[in-house]
């Protein structure tokens, strides 16, 4: 095997690790106390990336996670978050993990993450319980350097309260690979357009405030 095929396998590798090592099971975006500030975006991972919710998500402080090995931060409705109102589930709950720095000149692309989450490898890496057949890769497209993926989970890990679709954008920050999520409250389910919509708001969100440069989209 070519060294360039093997650098890209290993990245590939090392992608799986670190995509279900961050893959946290989301819970529900909780609800602040009344007078508390609503928290529009945060910083994690070292300072290296900012999360930033689409307009009316709010971080959820209590749920965030933030180590040497990534960061997990859980988004919900502002005005639950905020103690001014309730979550009456027209909100997705959006969810975002961030990787370990990698190398410089090191971080998979779109298409690279395209061809690492076609094999059952990847596949094992989107499913709460990390096992393979506990997911269905019902979609998978890339948009612009962002790698879209539309699953059903029905592992046993799958927190209660949340719909088994899964939509999930992946893509390069600098160093780091970020993978955001949006899914629907099982009760009030969202249609799969408006999910999607929201989840590529929350794409725009996260990228403007990092302020991403989207290198041409390889073939």
């Amino acid at each position: 095997m070519p060294i360039s095929e093997r650098a890209a396998a290993a990245a590939l590798v090392a992608a799986a690790l670190l995509l279900s090592a961050c893959a946290e099971a989301p819970g529900v975006a909780g609800r602040g106390a009344p007078g508390d500030r609503a928290i529009r975006a945060v910083r994690v991972a070292q300072n290296d990336v900012i999360i930033a919710g689409p307009s009316g998500y709010c971080v959820d402080p209590a749920t965030a996670q933030d180590t040497k090995s990534g960061a997990f931060v859980l988004l919900g409705s502002c005005a639950a978050l905020g103690g001014t109102g309730r979550d009456t589930g027209r909100h997705a709950v959006l969810a975002a993990s961030v990787s370990l720095r990698w190398f410089p000149g090191t971080t998979p692309g779109a298409a690279q993450l395209e061809t690492f989450f076609g094999s059952a490898a990847g596949r094992a890496s989107l499913a709460q319980g990390s096992r393979a057949g506990a997911v269905d890769l019902l979609e998978m497209r890339r948009e612009g350097g962002v790698l879209y993926l539309k699953v059903r989970d029905g592992s046993a890990a799958r927190p209660e309260g949340l719909g088994d679709v899964v939509w999930r954008a992946v893509f390069p920050v600098g160093d780091r690979v970020v993978s955001l999520t949006a899914t629907s409250h099982r009760d009030v389910p969202q249609s799969d357009s408006d999910l999607h919509r929201t989840l590529t708001r929350f794409v725009a969100a996260v990228t403007a405030a990092n302020r991403v440069q989207r290198p041409p989209e390889a073939a």
